[in-house]
């Protein structure tokens, strides 16, 4: 593993990355600030390494920036409704940084804490933990996440969550990679060839993105991505959902059981020849097409634009606390010390 120093947060607080890898020569740095994945560096058809990663050289940037390029995101994904949340009666009200809502725990999320790397052996894994004090995100609890990052030799790039509360809580986590699989500064996503294993998705109620609690089917409509599909093709079509968010920003609801580990989706770039599989344990996965990343300088000054990288969420259906029934298999709401578990893979090939 090569550790290096990143530098010091507004606080004045040492960031560290750490880059790990494989036999292969894959690749994947991240630092301790929101345990935020900087760079992916995965062979192309030429055996070329590319970074497929969005992202900054610069601590400040990733302080200051609002895209959470690469980053943990919890202790809640996505949105919440008026940012309110309801356990055992009592109402608890998080940031409205988003219109009314809540949107990836607000101000204080875990993706703006410097956390702390556990003692690890060998190359190709690292782990690190943060805690969320009781009250923090106006959620209740003290929360401990570890996050644990490994590459196989089988180029797979995963990320094992856990997390437990020593009160009854909301734990939704995920990551908020960006990818481009032609390398991060190569422009737009459209051409990318996408499949997502699911028949149904949440639609959104309106240009905030609170989604309705219908799962809605795919079928016949732009949203169909059971068979590949450029991401391109349809996202300036005629069609409401897509013009309140400015193309995708929807939670897929993946077919198969909630719990148990299969294939969400795959993305393939016919330019590079690489293929990223991901396989995930969650219910479904937010699918957002980059429609307001806006005009920002990333790594080695390369300009970003909107749709420059897109993001595969695996998460909890968005808002699900505020609908889904306490104790179902898909809902957010943990009870004191249950283990919160979920793992996500990244599979990359070439083809």
């Amino acid at each position: 593993m090569i550790i290096n120093d990143f530098g010091k947060t507004k606080g004045g607080e040492v960031v560290k990355s750490y880059t790990i890898k494989n036999a292969a020569g894959m690749t994947a740095t991240i630092i301790s600030y929101g345990a935020t994945v900087t760079k992916l560096l995965v062979p192309d058809k030429d055996g070329e390494l590319r970074d497929v990663q969005l992202g900054y050289d610069d601590i400040k940037d990733y302080e200051e920036g609002g895209t959470f390029f690469g980053t943990i995101i919890g202790r809640n994904a996505n949105r919440v409704k008026d940012g309110k949340v309801v356990i055992d009666g009592v109402t608890y009200q998080m940031d409205q940084n988003d219109n009314e809502n809540n949107l990836h725990s607000g101000l204080a999320g875990v993706d703006k804490k410097v956390w702390t790397v556990l003692p690890h052996d060998g190359d190709d894994s690292v782990t690190m933990m943060c805690k969320s004090n009781d009250m923090e995100q106006g959620l209740p609890g003290g929360v401990t996440i570890t996050v644990t990052y490994s590459i196989s030799d089988d180029n797979e790039f995963k990320i094992a969550y856990d997390a437990t509360s020593d009160k009854k809580t909301v734990i939704n986590l995920t990551s908020h990679m960006y990818f481009n699989l032609n390398g991060h500064y190569k422009g737009s996503i459209e051409d990318h060839i996408l499949t997502i294993n699911a028949d149904t998705y949440n639609p959104v109620v309106d240009s905030k993105s609170i989604p309705t609690e219908e799962y809605a089917p795919v079928a016949g409509t732009v949203f169909d991505f059971r068979t590949p599909k450029r991401v391109g093709q349809d996202i300036e079509a005629d069609e409401i959902q897509l013009k309140y968010v400015g193309g995708y920003d929807h939670n897929y609801v993946i077919n198969g059981d909630s719990g148990i580990f299969r294939h969400f989706a795959t993305m393939y770039s016919k330019e590079s020849g690489i293929c990223m599989d991901l396989y995930s344990d969650q219910t479904g996965t937010q699918f957002y097409s980059g429609n307001f990343i806006g005009k920002q300088t990333g790594k080695g000054n390369f300009e970003y634009s909107n749709r420059s990288g897109m993001c595969l969420e695996p998460q909890y259906v968005p808002n699900a606390m505020n609908f889904i029934p306490e104790g179902d298999i898909d809902s957010p709401i943990f009870d004191i010390d249950e283990h919160y578990h979920s793992e996500s893979v990244y599979k990359f090939s070439v083809k």
